[in-house]
């Protein structure tokens, strides 16, 4: 158990980091831009790999459900990318915390 749980805490760290970096390039281009700039999920996602953006789409229309893509996952797209990667890398870190052993008391 105590594996699975630095998995978790290691990898949670990691995108916690992406995160941390992914602020930063939108702060870099705040400042370059006189505005405030937040990259979107989707948008990211689209320029590193577009072609499994379409598979995940085409995939959750077809085998889900059509409404789960437009209400939800399109909002989540909407997202900052630093926002989503915290929120995920954050949910990692809790999973691999150390629990506190249950105290019974009479």
């Amino acid at each position: 158990m105590r594996v699975i749980r630095f998995v978790f805490s290691f990898i949670g760290l990691w995108i916690c980091a992406l995160a941390l970096l992914a602020l930063v390039l939108d702060g870099v281009r705040s400042i370059a831009a006189n505005r405030i700039v937040m990259k979107p999920l989707g948008e990211t996602w689209f320029e590193m790999h577009r072609e499994s953006l379409n598979l995940a789409q085409a995939v959750i229309q077809r085998n889900v459900h059509p409404l789960i893509w437009d209400p939800v996952v399109q909002w989540i797209l909407m997202m900052p990318a630093w926002l989503f990667a915290a929120i995920i890398g954050l949910l990692f870190v809790y999973l691999g915390r150390k629990r506190r052993p249950k105290m019974i008391r009479i």
